[in-house]
């Protein structure tokens, strides 16, 4: 999903940038259902789906098994709701001075001023992720992509998620040729970033997530703090 505007091919190339634990310092998905049960409260839905965290989230964890899984507990919420509980708890979050991720918003800038087309890629959901594109000027979101009937959403995804090779996969397209990925710029943190960082010319690894300092090391990639 290309959201808010037709995208047209950069000529400088594309910086592409992870969200959660990247561009900003929170799992935003984790914070976002924590502000959710805060908003509409039901200990038996909560208690199932910290029971699955509890279960299926941990160090190895395969993020395409737990995004599928996550968005399971979605089911039968409103889209409207959900939208402007994405609104409030953006508005919540960015209070907090570091709700940003400095070092990365500041590469994300440069891009900007260089004229370099920015896109937000996550696994993610476009309620939490749209009010933070519009804080930071990015017209461009490639996010998970949830089904929807009658205005409610299903639990189900209506794309592949946007985790591992998701990323790479939805990114492939507007790179095109060669030439205009060895100009593009990635960024993530985790190792299923590994495949959207392996596409491009230019892979930053922001620190502090599942990929370690070796394997940093071994592929050769840019490393900077978070």
């Amino acid at each position: 999903m290309i959201s808010n505007q037709t995208l047209v091919e950069p000529e400088r190339g594309y910086a592409f940038f992870d969200v959660d634990n990247t561009l900003i310092t929170l799992n935003s998905m984790l914070s976002f259902q924590d502000y959710w049960y805060r908003l509409y409260p039901d200990l038996t839905a909560e208690s199932s789906y910290r029971e699955d965290l509890r279960t299926h989230l941990h160090a190895h964890a395969c993020w395409e098994t737990v995004n599928k899984l996550y968005y399971r507990h979605f089911a039968g919420r409103s889209v409207t709701e959900l939208t402007q509980a994405g609104e409030s708890w953006y508005q919540q979050c960015r209070r907090a001075p570091d709700f940003y991720c400095q070092p990365v918003l500041d590469e994300l800038r440069k891009h900007q001023r260089s004229d370099y087309q920015v896109v937000l890629v996550s696994g993610s959901f476009p309620a939490v992720l749209t009010p933070i594109a519009r804080d930071l000027g990015v017209a461009h979101i490639l996010a998970t992509q949830l089904e929807e009937q009658a205005g409610f959403v299903t639990g189900y995804l209506a794309a592949p998620p946007m985790v591992g090779a998701g990323k790479r996969d939805a990114i492939r397209p507007l790179l095109g040729s060669k030439a205009m990925a060895e100009l593009s710029f990635a960024y993530g943190d985790d190792v299923s970033d590994i495949p959207m960082l392996s596409a491009v010319g230019n892979p930053v690894v922001v620190a502090g997530g599942r990929l370690s300092l070796a394997q940093v090391k071994k592929l050769g990639w840019r490393l900077i703090a978070q």
